[in-house]
């Protein structure tokens, strides 16, 4: 809530200087009485806030229920003349002009009767930042004149609350309801609410004002995901309480959009800005909704690279606040935006006289200080940036640590410094000071390792800065090479992809909601956050006062509080790696060191990350003591274009299939891993951990040289490096260890379960439903279902399974297909007693995880959805199964859209999600190929590893694909490369 809706829930209660007999008890600062139980049964409380004399003498009274802390109501009380009626109390007078500051939509006046019978005026309004229900009354009692403002359900307490300081009630019965009824004005109050049902108390608004200042303290501290979860909880609220699209929603669906578009789903956030555009006519509650639409839509049009477009919009929004003539918070926000979009559009003088005139406005004493120091924050990070752009490094370092400052002082080490401490590095990297570089970048590190928000989401700039300038600095200083290298191992591990990060979010919530032990602790470990965030913020509003303003006492005991609650968040984090280390690796998985990542590797293995950036692409092997690192000249924008190649020839076209783009293949091999040849040489296991494209592309088949010439269509000669060497997939660096912390093999009883042909509606073969399916804005809710019973048929993977039950040795009722193959099902069965778990069927990779859609795999959907069932398991079920799989088989799968857009990160929180569940290997295919060689594949890899365990599942693949690729008719990569093994190839201990 903003500081003014705070302000109003704080509420007054004002009173003649001399006050009555029946208030004799309330004289000091401070003294409270009990005022009985409102509407909605909570109680309720006066207390006397303060004792004014000034033009206007009165006391102040505020009313609290419910051990808030926060006041729900308001009554004044003062002398007034004869023409001062009731009606023009709530019509023309100085409390309704300050009411006007606040509320909205009043209606007309209602007369009423008020304190046993007296004649009052009634006006029913709505609260401008929230659209919540809100009464105003005023009545006439001899020389005084009282007025009230609260929600409709506090009116009969603050009634009751007059009646003991107009000397009609004692304090001992201020919580008794006498005999007859309540007052005309307090059932036309609670009528406002009542008829629906939907009562509106301090404990809703209290809920409401948490959520609000939740949203404000995780976007402030660059934990968006946080900032969303909260954000839509909070329309929750409004819904249950006001109904759908109620007053007030504009506000937040405004800031949910905002929150999506920084986490790079800006399509989606253009469909939350119309839909709160369409609304804002009779929805909007507040002035300021319609600026900010053009300031946040502004920020989406940057964060699209259209920075002509979002500097006209910015302007737009600026132009409302000019017109209005006040240089409000709003007014600064509005300069900031346009200071963002004119540095997006190289206008960095016009960039930095816009962040100036914000800078002044938000330095300013005025409404949500925390807000303004963050944005101050903000706008001395966008000037030091501008600086670094027109080479004026000096000053720039000076502008982002005044930043950093800020930012520290607001939330301590948060993400949002591990930015500005990246962009330190870069400017000094700029500057020609490579030492300063690095440690800025080492401290970008130490930050983002030490919070677990920042761990969970996407660093897109902090790993390849901090890998060039460990590369320059191994280049100039050889002799500090190994050590160097060991940092580059860290390093390479501290990025994430978005998608990724968002599925894992949502994996590791589902985790902690299923576990009441568990739950308890997270919930603690977030209350205590929040405590410490708070008090941080706080104090640092104390300290940015003038001097003679400062309250040393209170600061002394806010940094008590503060270390308090550092200690408590220290011990809770601890708490949860000691009782849970297996959720705390996987919500908020710690880099991998060098030295731990030799202990694991075995002598004929490598570990090979592949890092994707916007000016190359990072390349790290580590094979026993020795570490390569070098950049490929494939920037990302390259990289993508090259594997959407590769993907496409892999496609058959008019039920043809293309010719396999060898060259392009070659290409990438040798731009990759052409300069790590000699160290690859005689690797028998790759571990390969990709990112960005590369997780669409399996490996095994780029060409490590140019093949012999052979006739068309003909590849058994082509050198794939698939012939080399065997290759796992990992998800993450992290991901081996905890793989290899697994005993043993697995020793379920069982030796095979298959789920698939699903019963859809839609042909075979037809790929539309599925385009549809994958990228279908589910906005946290039930699949549509006549969406998911529109995806192909998919028949053939009937006799797909029953091939490979045969070849493990199960029987016919390991098969569950057609009806049977439902969610409910999957739920319901043991899967603890199979070693190899397959789901023949269509899996939801979405290329971007929107709407907090999740990678999923889609069964026969039910009649009716439900929360046991809603035909999709979803990569946050998958975490609640409980596995002792060897294998787990997702086939049908395709991480490629017909748009050429790509989907590996979806297939990599997938994994995650089954390797979490208990699973030891995914074998999962990157597009879907015809049965009959998708048979031969997977019954040929498990006769492998039946015969030979001790050759492991890596090679098990490696040799049924290269008996494919053996044959002229299934040469083609399209055959024998799809599936990739993804997790822990290497042999199994006995």
């Amino acid at each position: 809530m903003t500081t003014r809706a705070v302000w109003w829930l704080a509420g007054v209660l004002v009173l003649a200087a001399a006050a009555p007999v029946g208030a004799a008890e309330l004289q000091e600062v401070g003294d409270e009485a009990p005022a009985g139980k409102n509407a909605t049964g909570e109680e309720c409380r006066i207390r006397l806030g303060a004792i004014v004399k000034e033009r206007l003498e009165y006391q102040r009274f505020n009313l609290y229920c419910e051990g808030w802390s926060v006041a729900s109501g308001e009554i004044t009380r003062f002398r007034a003349a004869k023409e001062l009626t009731p009606d023009r109390m709530l019509t023309d007078s100085v409390w309704q002009k300050r009411w006007a500051e606040r509320l909205t939509g009043c209606g007309p006046v209602e007369p009423s009767q008020i304190l046993s019978g007296t004649t009052a005026a009634l006006r029913e309004c709505k609260r401008q930042d929230g659209g919540w229900p809100v009464v105003v009354a005023a009545a006439a009692v001899g020389k005084r004149m009282y007025t009230f403002e609260t929600f409709p359900t506090n009116l009969r307490v603050l009634e009751r609350a007059a009646e003991v300081l107009e000397g009609r009630r004692a304090l001992a019965d201020a919580g008794v309801v006498r005999e007859g009824g309540l007052s005309p004005a307090i059932r036309r109050a609670e009528a406002v609410v009542g008829a629906s049902g939907k009562l509106v108390g301090v404990q809703d608004m209290g809920a409401a004002d948490t959520l609000w200042r939740l949203v404000k303290l995780h976007l402030r501290s660059g934990n968006d995901p946080g900032a969303e979860a909260a954000c839509r909880r909070l329309l929750e609220v409004y819904e249950r309480l006001l109904g759908p699209e109620p007053p007030g929603s504009v506000t937040i669906m405004l800031e949910l959009g905002v929150l999506v578009a920084r986490q790079g789903r800006v399509d989606e956030a253009e469909r939350v800005f119309a839909r709160a555009e369409q609304l804002m006519p009779t929805r909007s509650v507040s002035w300021d909704d319609q600026p900010l639409l053009f300031a946040y839509r502004s920020s989406n049009a940057r964060y699209r690279r259209r920075y002509e477009e979002a500097v006209g919009l910015a302007r737009k929004g600026l132009a409302m606040h000019e017109q209005r003539g006040v240089e409000s918070y709003g007014m600064a926000q509005a300069w900031a935006t346009l200071a963002l979009a004119l540095r997006g559009a190289g206008k960095l003088d016009d960039a930095t006289d816009a962040a100036e005139r914000g800078l002044r406005i938000f330095q300013q004493p005025g409404s949500d200080p925390q807000g303004r120091a963050w944005w101050a924050g903000e706008l001395y990070h966008l000037l030091g940036l501008v600086l670094k752009e027109q080479k004026r490094y000096a000053d720039a370092r000076a502008r982002l640590q005044e930043a950093v400052q800020r930012q520290t002082a607001l939330f301590g080490e948060s993400a949002v410094v591990g930015l500005l401490l990246v962009d330190l590095g870069a400017n000094s990297r700029a500057a020609g000071d490579l030492p300063a570089a690095l440690g800025y970048f080492r401290k970008a590190k130490e930050v983002h390792l030490g919070n677990r928000a920042s761990r969970g989401r996407t660093q897109r700039t902090l790993a390849p800065a901090y890998l060039d300038a460990l590369a320059a600095a191994a280049e100039a200083t050889p002799a500090d090479r190994p050590g160097l290298m060991a940092e580059a191992v860290t390093a390479v591990q501290l990025a994430r992809g978005s998608d990724t990060a968002r599925a894992l979010q949502a994996m590791a919530t589902r985790v902690a909601a299923a576990d009441p032990a568990l739950s308890a602790v997270t919930r603690e470990l977030q209350d205590a956050v929040r405590r410490r965030d708070g008090v941080r913020a706080t104090l640092s509003r104390e300290i940015e006062k003038p001097t003679d303003q400062r309250d040393a006492k209170r600061e002394e005991g806010l940094k008590g509080q503060l270390r308090e609650a550092e200690e408590k968040t220290e011990s809770l984090e601890a708490r949860l790696q000691a009782q849970f280390p297996r959720y705390a690796s996987f919500s908020a998985p710690r880099p991998l060191a060098a030295s731990k990542i030799t202990a694991l590797l075995r002598p004929s293995e490598a570990l090979l990350v592949l890092l994707p950036a916007n000016e190359g692409t990072w390349v790290l092997l580590a094979r026993g003591n020795e570490t390569r690192l070098h950049r490929a000249k494939l920037g990302l924008r390259e990289l993508t274009r090259r594997v959407r190649a590769l993907r496409e020839s892999l496609e058959p076209m008019d039920g043809q299939l293309r010719p396999f783009d060898v060259a392009t293949a070659a290409g990438l091999h040798d731009a990759l891993l052409g300069p790590l040849a000699d160290t690859l040489a005689g690797v028998k296991h790759l571990i390969a951990v990709p990112s960005g494209p590369l997780l669409s592309l399996p490996l095994g088949l780029l060409v490590t040289k140019s093949p012999p010439a052979a006739p068309a269509g003909d590849y058994r000669g082509v050198p794939w490096l698939a012939r080399d060497t065997a290759i796992s997939v990992l998800p993450s660096v992290a991901s081996l260890r905890d793989l290899r912390a697994v005993a043993g093999r697995s020793g379920a009883p069982r030796p095979f379960i298959g789920f698939g042909d699903p019963i859809f509606a839609g042909a075979p073969g037809d790929t539309r439903g599925l385009a549809v399916a994958a990228e279908h804005c589910r906005q946290g809710a039930t699949m549509d279902l006549d969406v998911l019973r529109g995806l192909a048929r998919l028949p053939e993977t009937a006799r797909e399974l029953a091939d490979i039950a045969r070849s493990l040795g199960a029987g016919t009722d390991s098969l569950v297909l057609g009806a049977d193959a439902t969610e409910s099902r999957v739920r319901a069965t043991d899967l603890s007693q199979y070693r190899v778990l397959a789901f023949a069927t269509h899996g939801l990779l979405p290329s971007e995880l929107r709407c907090q859609s999740e990678p999923a795999l889609a069964l026969t959907p039910p009649a009716s959805a439900g929360p046991q069932d809603d035909g999709l398991l979803d990569a946050s079920e998958v975490v609640q199964l409980k596995l002792d799989a060897e294998w787990v088989v997702l086939s049908a799968c395709n991480t490629a859209r017909s748009d050429g857009s790509l989907a590996g990160e979806s297939l990599s929180g997938l994994a995650q999600g089954f390797f979490y569940a208990g699973a030891r290997a995914l074998l999962a295919s990157h597009w879907a190929v015809a049965s009959r060689p998708t048979v031969q594949l997977t019954t040929g890899m498990f006769g492998v590893w039946a015969r030979e365990p001790a050759a492991g599942k890596a090679e098990a693949l490696r040799r049924s694909q290269l008996a494919l690729a053996g044959e002229a008719a299934t040469s083609h990569p399209f055959f024998w490369a799809p599936f990739v093994l993804v997790g822990d190839g290497a042999p199994t201990p006995p």
